[in-house]
C-alpha cells in the first residue's frame, strides 16, 4: 500500500488546489493520502469529493503550529471531525493571527528597507491560511531575494531580522483540540528537532499519540531511533513527504517515503482515534 499522510494544498501554503493534489496523488498511484494544511481544514471536503469515484482514500488532517518555551512544535491531527465547531472556531482564530503576523513581519521588512505589500501576500495566499512562504514569494517578486529559501535564510527564518513568532498555541492545547475533534495527534518531522527524544517524552504525558517516523529527509539513523522510541512508548508511526509543490526538476515527493510493508499505519490510527469518540 502506498501512503502519504503529510501534504499541503492552496488551503495553506501549497501550490496546488485540493483537487489538483488528489490528481497528482492518483498519478503517483497512491492508495491513501491525508491533506494536512496549516491551521485549516477547508481543503478536506473538496479533496474527498475529487477522490470520491476513485480508489484513492483521502483522510482528514490538519497541521497545527504550536509552540512551547523553546521552539515551534508542529502537531499533525488525523481523522478529525472537520465539522466540529470548537475546532473550526479555533482555526479561524489562528488564521486571523496569521494575518496579524504577516502585518508585523511586513513592518519589520519595511524598517530594513525590504518593503512588501501585505495585500499582495494575502492575494498569494488566496482563500487559504497565509504563511511565511507567501511572504517569501512576495519578496522574490519585489526583487529583495533570489528565492523562497533565500528569504527564509536572510530575513524571515527563525533567526532572521524580520522574524515574528506565531500566535501562541501550546502543544498541550493542540493535542487537546485534536482529541476533542475525535482525531489522533502526531508530532510532525521530529528529526528536525535536535532533542527530539526529550521532546517526544515531554509530549507523551500531554496525550501525544504518534510520531512522523518516516519523513522525506529523515536519515536511516533517525528513523531507526524513532521506531525504537515509538515501540517503547506504544506510539503510532506515520509517514509523510510534506508535499507543497513540485521540485525544481519537475519531480514530486508524493509517495517517495517508504515504510515497512506490513506496518498497519491507517488501521492503527483508526483504532487509536476510537478512544476519543
Amino acid at each position: 500500500m502506498r501512503i502519504d499522510l503529510h501534504m499541503h494544498s492552496t488551503a495553506s501554503d501549497g501550490v496546488y488546489s485540493p483537487p489538483e493534489v488528489v490528481g497528482l496523488a492518483i498519478k503517483h498511484q497512491m492508495d491513501v493520502i491525508a491533506l494536512t494544511d496549516h491551521d485549516n481544514v477547508d481543503g478536506i471536503a473538496p479533496a474527498q469529493l475529487a477522490a470520491a469515484n476513485t480508489s484513492l482514500r483521502v483522510l482528514a488532517g490538519v497541521e497545527l503550529s504550536s509552540e512551547d518555551d523553546a521552539a515551534d512544535r508542529h502537531v499533525l491531527g488525523y481523522l478529525v471531525d472537520t465539522t466540529y465547531v470548537p475546532l473550526l472556531d479555533k482555526l479561524r482564530q489562528l488564521q486571523n493571527a496569521r494575518i496579524e503576523r504577516v502585518q508585523q513581519i511586513a513592518a519589520k521588512l519595511a524598517a530594513i528597507n525590504r518593503p512588501i505589500s501585505v495585500e499582495r501576500v494575502l492575494e498569494l495566499a488566496g482563500d487559504g491560511s497565509v504563511g511565511r512562504p507567501h511572504i517569501a514569494r512576495a519578496m522574490v517578486e519585489a526583487g529583495h531575494v533570489n528565492s523562497i529559501q533565500d528569504a527564509f535564510n536572510r530575513y524571515i527564518g527563525d533567526d532572521g531580522a524580520a522574524y515574528v513568532p506565531h500566535s501562541r498555541l501550546t502543544p498541550s492545547e493542540a493535542i487537546q483540540m485534536i482529541h476533542a475533534a475525535g482525531g489522533v495527534a502526531v508530532l510532525a518531522h521530529p528529526g528536525h528537532y535536535e532533542d527530539y527524544r526529550a521532546i517526544i517524552e515531554s509530549l507523551i504525558p500531554l496525550g501525544l499519540d504518534g510520531v512522523e517516523v518516516f519523513y522525506y529527509d529523515h536519515s536511516s539513523t533517525v528513523i531507526t531511533e524513532l521506531q525504537s522510541i515509538a515501540r517503547h512508548h506504544d506510539l503510532l508511526m506515520t509517514v509523510g513527504s510534506d508535499f507543497h509543490r513540485r521540485e525544481p526538476d519537475g519531480s514530486a515527493r508524493i509517495g517517495s517515503v517508504h515504510v515497512p510493508a506490513k506496518l498497519p499505519i491507517v488501521e492503527a490510527m483508526e483504532v487509536r482515534a476510537a478512544r476519543y469518540r
